[in-house]
Formats: C-alpha cells, structure tokens, sequence
C-alpha cells in the first residue's frame, strides 16, 4: 500500500475517533485515579477509626434486611476501619457504610449519581445503553486502526523519533504540529496499544453484557457466619488475603471471596482468584488460582490491571493519567494538520 493512501486511512481514522478520543482520554486519565477521587469524596466515613470488636455479620443481617434481595457485595473490611457496601439491582446502585462495631448503616449513597460512577459509566457506554457500549468497542477498534496505521506509515523513523534524532520542523505551523503528532504518538505509542488492546477486550465483555443482561437479582439471607468463614479460611488458606466479598445473587448461588495468593504476579486480577462458599453451611465448594489457571485464564486476569493501572503506585497512575491525555492531543493535532493539508490542496 502506497503511503499516500495510508496516509489517509491514517487520518481518517483518526477523525473518525476524534471525539472518542477526547472523551475516553480525558476521562481516562481521570479514572485512573478513581480510589484516590473515592477517598477524597468519602473521607467523612473512611477516616473514621474504630477500636471495637467488628461485627460483620451483624452488619452483612442488617443491610440484606434494608435491601432484601439486592446484589450485596462487601468492598472493605478491614479490622478498625468503616465496612463497605456496594448494592445493585437492574437499575439502582447504592455505596452504604456501616460502623463495624455496631453494625449500623451510617450513610448511604445514590453510586449512579456519584462523580466516579458517572464518569466510569461515560467511559464504558456513553451513558447510552447498550448502543452506547457498543459505539465504545466500534471506536475503540478504530483507534487501534489508526495506531496500527501510524506504525506502518511511520515506521522508518519511529525509532529514530524515540531517540529524538528527528528534530522539530518549525517552517510553518502545519510542520510543527506535524512533528509533534509524530513525537507525541511514538512515546505514546506501546502504554497506547496495551490500553486500546484492554479496553477493546473490556468494551466487548461490556457490549456483551449489554445486549444479554443478567436476570434480576434475588439474593437469599446468608445464613452462616461471614466472619468466622474469613477466619476458618484464614487458618486453610495462610497465603490468602481477601479483597472482595460477594454475596448469592440467588438461592442457587454461593458466596464468592476474591482476593490475592501470596506469589500471584503484580499484574494478576484479584477477581481470578476466589473460593466461594455454600451460604447455609460454609463448605467450601471451589478454589480458584489464577498462578495454577489456563493460559488464556492468566491473559485475561491481566486485562484489568493493565488498563486500569493496578500496580505501580502513583507514579504508574501519573504515568498513564499522562497517556491517557496524548490521546485527545493526537485527536486535535491531527483534525489541524488535516484541516491544513486540506485547505493547501484548495
């Protein structure tokens, strides 16, 4: 293929993106800090200390009888800190801290109109539905387009580009942005591909779950001890550390505790590991590692971490907050540089 002809899928592409692209990497870029936004939001309840003895389950009794039969699952519940319900239905979603030594509903929140939420729901679907979800996996498979067509259409000097031995051209404006697309889009280019990679494979699960949503939820009452089934596991499980508690979405259903193995790679999924347990007796009915899973287990278990930045600390959050936004410069550098070339040909 000729790079003329590249060229312009290369831009087309990109114009076709555009708006996608302002809207995903700026949003983005600020979701990639969302636990830090979180705590911020909810410092009144998640900086409360608390020395009594915990009572989880009088807590997990009191919200399943406040919310009967919702999607209940447990996000922090750290000895001396605020526990931390996340409860969904098909429609509603509500954020409610309880006191842990009470076991009493302190606050509860609307999660839909919560700023992260909203944001997180405008990165995933546009807040249009499932046409929404779908629109986001299209453009996304249109921005790996137009990477993919940078690489070839550029690639004699994206080398020499990385290395800065390509200067600037300052002849005219149309030059000059030209040349900082170039730069902007070769530093950005592998950290740019690993999260259009990601968010395609994550906007085709969200597309799927869209156009095929789950039935209602219809959790039953647990009837065991949430808490001493931490501490028995605890005791089976040594290099186990829970994360995440879910509750039965129905009377056929277990609770399922994530968490991380002592070993996993930094870049595992604490979802891809579980064991769940019957809610009316505590036998353990499975065990999930991913360091023992399928190949194509432990590939997937990477997806979110590496889109969502779930290692690293700060400086790899600021790193991808950084990448996130060459995206919306890479939409309008190259909207000028083609409003340019347009008018030169007039």
């Amino acid at each position: 293929m000729k790079n003329r002809t590249l060229l312009k899928y290369h831009s087309w592409f990109g114009l076709i993106a555009g708006l996608f692209l302002l809207l995903m990497g700026l949003s983005g870029s600020i979701l990639v800090f969302h636990k830090q936004l979180d705590s911020w939001f909810f410092k009144d309840q998640l900086q409360q200390k608390f020395s009594g003895t915990q009572q989880l389950d009088l807590a997990v009794e009191n919200v399943q009888k406040v919310y009967p039969g919702w999607d209940t699952r447990l996000k922090q519940f750290e000895a001396g800190e605020v526990l931390v319900f996340d409860l969904r239905n098909q429609k509603e979603r509500r954020y409610v801290f309880v006191a842990p030594d009470t076991g009493e509903i302190q606050k509860e929140t609307n999660a839909n109109t919560h700023f992260t939420s909203w944001l997180l729901k405008l990165h995933y679907s546009l807040h249009a539905g499932a046409i929404g979800r779908i629109l986001v996996l299209l453009f996304g498979i249109i921005f790996f387009l137009s990477l993919l067509s940078g690489i070839i259409l550029y690639r004699k000097s994206i080398f020499k580009t990385f290395a800065f031995r390509v200067k600037l051209n300052r002849k005219n404006s149309r030059n000059f942005y030209s040349s900082l697309h170039r730069y902007v889009g070769v530093w950005s280019l592998l950290l740019n591909l690993v999260l259009v990679i990601t968010g395609i494979v994550l906007a085709y699960a969200v597309a799927q779950s869209g156009l095929n949503p789950l039935p209602a939820p219809s959790g039953p009452q647990v009837e065991i001890s949430i808490k001493n089934s931490l501490e028995e596991l605890k005791e089976d499980f040594p290099d186990f550390t829970p994360t995440y508690i879910r509750l039965p979405l129905n009377k056929d259903a277990d609770i399922t505790v994530f968490g991380k193995f002592s070993g996993d790679a930094f870049f595992y999924s604490e979802f891809y590991n579980y064991i769940r347990l019957d809610y009316r007796n505590a036998e353990i009915s499975s065990v999930k590692k991913v360091a023992e899973a399928s190949f194509s287990d432990k590939l997937a278990s990477t997806v979110m971490p590496l889109h969502y930045a779930e290692f690293g600390g700060l400086p790899m959050k600021i790193l991808y907050c950084l990448i996130g936004l060459s995206g919306p410069f890479l939409s309008v550098s190259g909207f000028f540089i083609w409003q340019k070339r347009k008018r030169k040909r007039r």
